[in-house]
């Protein structure tokens, strides 16, 4: 009988630590907002890939070949370091464009599990987005959905490069972004930014 408890504590420890201790899972952040103008006016604000000029955290965009699909730009960060990013799909008849993180500089190393880990600028991995506008009754809702991995793709991340740390840094971009294109369209807004995250 002792024999079977042990054999039981055994496997319920090795199946918790098989729980915590798993991959990267990837994540689905869809941020929205709604805001008392027309579609078509904020549209006509973020409709260029290579200006990026309301979103708060990006400096300066260098793009390559404006909105056509396999465009390039490289975003300067406003606190230092590069994102660069490739434009997947453009449709200007429904307003919206998607686009993939190809490669960004890092922000430092830190030493996990005997190895140096690269801390990219933005902590995620395998990064993708969609950013749309529509029509609702006369105002425009803006979604901007992101699906990406944590950056650490072993088991056990550091905390610079966990779940959380990935979800807090995706949800300020998007989270700033939105909120500074209600106030540059609607002076007179409270903006207020609805997230969903499903992972």
């Amino acid at each position: 009988m002792k024999k079977i408890s042990l054999f039981v504590s055994a496997a319920l420890l090795l199946f918790t630590g098989v729980v915590n201790a798993h991959g990267p899972v990837r994540a689905k952040l869809t941020a929205t907002i709604t805001i008392n103008v027309p579609a078509a006016k904020v549209w006509d604000l973020i409709k260029n890939y290579d200006d990026l000029s309301w979103l708060p955290p990006v400096k300066s965009v260098k793009g390559d070949g404006g909105n056509s699909k396999g465009s390039i730009r490289t975003l300067t960060l406003a606190h230092g370091g590069t994102i660069v990013e490739e434009l997947k799909a453009y449709d200007e008849s429904k307003y919206t464009y998607k686009y993939k993180i190809t490669d960004q500089s890092s922000v430092g190393t830190i030493k996990h599990a005997g190895q140096d880990e690269t801390i990219p600028v933005l902590p995620v991995g395998n990064y993708a987005a969609e950013l749309s506008v529509t029509d609702k009754g006369g105002k425009a809702e803006v979604e901007w959905v992101a699906t990406y991995y944590r950056a650490y793709v072993n088991n056990n991340p550091p905390a610079e490069l966990n779940e959380e740390a990935a979800d807090k840094a995706v949800t300020e971009v998007l989270t700033a972004g939105l909120k500074n294109l209600s106030k540059k369209l609607d002076l007179a807004a409270t903006p207020e930014v609805h997230i969903d995250l499903k992972r």
